[in-house]
């Protein structure tokens, strides 16, 4: 039996027709609402990158309006890890892949594009003390989870208070007593997508929302910005 090419895989797991995959770095399927990128591990078996501007301006565009369909549509966000080499005219050519698919979150750096891993972090908001504050260390519990550091929350907390930086929820306002200093604090770019420790700016990086707001930053397979947010909350009251 005759080792399936590329085309013949995307074609079967995507439900599409193609002739050819070659010079394309993303496939849609409408009917799944699934876009399903290569992800080149030739040089890193843990690159995240699947799109960027350096990258051939036909295949950038095509794959660009994939990229929108997850952001704007709720498309999930699928990859396939591959390989390549280059030929003998110094040219980059397809040098094998795995038929493996896995679901991966998106992470949008301006116009630079990752799939980032799915992983269950813990739901602990912060710990850790100190003036300096530093984030991502991971610890092996049965999956990653990342120490988070309590000072920062405060300083965020110092600054902005408990309450909403989205849709403006005051918890104490209306429920008391009861609901007195209590918030969620948002990472703006989650720890789980930043993958290693990193110096963090409490004023910068962390945001009070409630629990609502926070759940649809992180809904859809990918994170939104919390002014992405407001948009859509603005846009549905208007």
């Amino acid at each position: 039996m005759n080792k399936e090419s590329r085309t013949s895989f995307v074609n079967r797991v995507m439900g599409l027709s193609f002739q050819s995959t070659q010079g394309k770095y993303s496939y849609c399927s409408d009917a799944k609402k699934q876009v399903l990128f290569s992800l080149d591990c030739s040089n890193d078996p843990n690159n995240n990158l699947i799109l960027s501007p350096t990258w051939a301006k036909n295949g950038y565009s095509h794959s660009l309006k994939h990229i929108n369909k997850i952001r704007h549509q709720g498309y999930e966000l699928l990859v396939f890890k591959t390989q390549t080499k280059k030929n003998k005219k110094g040219e980059t050519v397809a040098d094998g892949f795995s038929p493996l698919l896995e679901k991966r979150k998106l992470l949008v750096e301006n116009d630079v594009f990752r799939a980032i891993p799915l992983n269950i972090i813990s739901s602990e908001e912060v710990h850790m003390s100190g003036s300096s504050y530093f984030e991502g260390m991971t610890k092996t519990i049965t999956v990653n989870a990342y120490e988070r550091n309590t000072a920062a929350r405060q300083e965020c907390l110092k600054k902005f208070g408990y309450i909403c930086q989205i849709c403006e929820f005051n918890f104490e306002k209306i429920y008391g007593v009861r609901g007195k200093e209590f918030i969620h604090v948002h990472h703006i770019v989650p720890l789980s997508e930043i993958k290693a420790e990193y110096k963090l700016n409490p004023l910068k990086d962390l945001i009070p929302v409630c629990p609502n707001c926070h759940a649809m930053l992180h809904r859809g397979g990918h994170t939104l910005l919390p002014d992405e947010l407001k948009v859509i909350i603005n846009k549905d009251c208007s």
